[in-house]
Parts: C-alpha cells; sequence; structure tokens
C-alpha cells in the first residue's frame, strides 16, 4: 500500500477561481455515511475539453461492492487509504493506489476496503486522457494501469499534495474535500498545461454528447468533410473506440441516468431513439450485463448509476 506524505503547498494555478463552485454533500443513509464533492470545469477554464469532471469521496460504504457501468470518460483514481479491490477478479487483485483507464465498454465491480475510504477521481475526455498520457487509448480501452508506470513520478506528486490537503481539517470534511478537488484541478492544469486537441474530434466528441449519442454519425462525418471510414479511423486513433462505439456508450449511460430517475422504460427509448425497447436492450446487455427492469429498482448511489450490492 501507498503511504503518501505530506508536501509543502505548491503556487497556486487556480483553474476553479473559485471554490464555491465545488458541489459538496454529506449523506448518512442505509447505504452508508460520506461527504463527497464534485466539479465540473466551465468553458472559462483550462481544463474544459480536457477534463468531465473531479470528484472526491470520504466515508464508509454498507455495502462492498460497487457496480460501475460504462459513460465514455477515462478516469484516474486516488486512494488515500487502503486502495479497493477489483471484484471482476477471481483473485480479487488489488488496484495500484493511483490508477488510470481508458474508455470502458463493459460493467465492473469495484470492491471497497472495510472502515473509511478517501478517493479522488479524475474523469478525463477521451482526448483529455491521450494528451495527459501523452500515448494512444487504443491499449487502454477497458484496461486499468498503475498511473506511476505511465507518467513517473508525476503521479506522487498528486498523492502528496492530496495527502496534506486531507489533514487541513480533522472536523471538516466539507472543507478538506473542497482543498483536494482544487489540489487535483490544479495539478492537472499544470500537467495538462499549453497542450492542443485534435479541433475536429473535439467538436465530434461535443456533438456526440450535446445530442445524448443520437446524432446520425454520416451527417457528423460529412459536416467535418471527412469519409465515413476517415472519420471512423481518425476517431478510434484519438478516443480508442469508434465513433459509432463511443456513441452507443453515450447513450446507454444517459439511458441509465433516465431510468434512474423512474422513467418509463418505453418513453426512455423512444427519447434516445431506438428503434424499439428490444433495441435498448441489446445495448443493456453489451454495455451492462443488465436489463432495463433489473436496473431501475436497484440499489443505486445518490447522483449516481451506479448500483450498491452486498
Amino acid at each position: 500500500m501507498q503511504r503518501w506524505a505530506r508536501a509543502a503547498p505548491s503556487k497556486c494555478y487556480s483553474p476553479l477561481m473559485d471554490r464555491s463552485s465545488v458541489a459538496v454533500e454529506s449523506r448518512d443513509s442505509p447505504l452508508g455515511r460520506w461527504t463527497v464533492a464534485r466539479w465540473s470545469p466551465e468553458s472559462s477554464t483550462p481544463l474544459f475539453g480536457f477534463v468531465e469532471r473531479i470528484w472526491y469521496f470520504d466515508g464508509a460504504m454498507t455495502h462492498p461492492k460497487e457496480r460501475v457501468f460504462p459513460d465514455g470518460v477515462a478516469e484516474l483514481v486516488l486512494m488515500l487509504d487502503e486502495p479497493h479491490r477489483d471484484g471482476d477478479s477471481a483473485a480479487l487483485t488489488r488496484f495500484p493506489s493511483i490508477c488510470i483507464n481508458g474508455l470502458r465498454t463493459r460493467p465492473s465491480v469495484v470492491v471497497a476496503p472495510p472502515g473509511r475510504c478517501r478517493v479522488l477521481g479524475i474523469g478525463f475526455t477521451p482526448l483529455g486522457a491521450s494528451k495527459f498520457l501523452r500515448s494512444t487509448m487504443k491499449e487502454l480501452v477497458d484496461v486499468t494501469v498503475d498511473l506511476r508506470d505511465a507518467i513517473g513520478n508525476a503521479s506522487n506528486e498528486l498523492g502528496e499534495r492530496c495527502a496534506t490537503a486531507a489533514a487541513l481539517s480533522t472536523w471538516n470534511a466539507a472543507r478538506n474535500a473542497v482543498a483536494i478537488v482544487h489540489t487535483a484541478a490544479e495539478w492537472t492544469t499544470r500537467r495538462a498545461g499549453g497542450r492542443t486537441q485534435d479541433a475536429t474530434l473535439q467538436y465530434a466528441l461535443r456533438a456526440i454528447r450535446e445530442t445524448q449519442g443520437t446524432i446520425s454519425l454520416d451527417r457528423l462525418g460529412s459536416a467535418l468533410n471527412l469519409s465515413r471510414s476517415q472519420f471512423a479511423q481518425r476517431f478510434r486513433d484519438g478516443t480508442g473506440l469508434t465513433p459509432k462505439r463511443f456513441a452507443r456508450i453515450v447513450r446507454f449511460h444517459n439511458a441509465l441516468s433516465l431510468l434512474a430517475k423512474n422513467a418509463e422504460i418505453a418513453s426512455v427509448a423512444a427519447e434516445l431513439g431506438y428503434y424499439d425497447q428490444s433495441h435498448m436492450y441489446r445495448d443493456f446487455e453489451e454495455f451492462g450485463r443488465i436489463t432495463p427492469r433489473e436496473f431501475q429498482p436497484a440499489n443505486r448511489y445518490p447522483g449516481s448509476a451506479s448500483l450498491a450490492e452486498p
């Protein structure tokens, strides 16, 4: 287990501008007791288009297992306490204390250690992850790697600075949560500083997300002056997935979000442009290994599509 030493505060590169933009919530429920902070960069910040979200969790969960689903985001995860384990492995392999995964095309299960867990997550856009790692994302699809193997000692700096932020207050978990999110945003901004992204792919990714994965990819490719094969190849080189598969995952994740709000299955299928319910069921089978009817009554964490499992 990695023990993070405390580091001295660094020069502020504040991409947050205002710490009040970090949303903090504390809960005490049958699912556990925790404080969670969330932040998404605004268009005026350097991380916009590079990072989708930064979140921090401090607490304990009643159920050890959490089932997570593909959402079109590559995620860096830092565990300040005992690392979680891979529930999809018979050996329950422990994750590296700081790791990153590429885009997911299937569900996975993570098993929390007993007691307190403090976990930071940085969710990158596919292009943001590629630029962050300075490598193609094709080899990271459905793969989790130790961040130290990918970027070296810079990962240790993140761990050390987050450990310092986590110790700011012994009684105010919300204050620590905001400080850690702010620290992570500063660190990521420095790491991403000055890097440009493929404007064509940025446009395509945004169009797919803004239309909830329902946009015509042929029309999108034509708007970008790319043939179907050129568009598919360029998109896959930048993200690890073809535009069609990425759009299907985005639509699937939006279906999860709507169903989590107790929307009717038939209305969700219609809203997201599925031909019929059976068409939506096929995406749920491929990307979720679950049916919409099984998903709706399952225990879900607030503000998330993830399932709590015993």
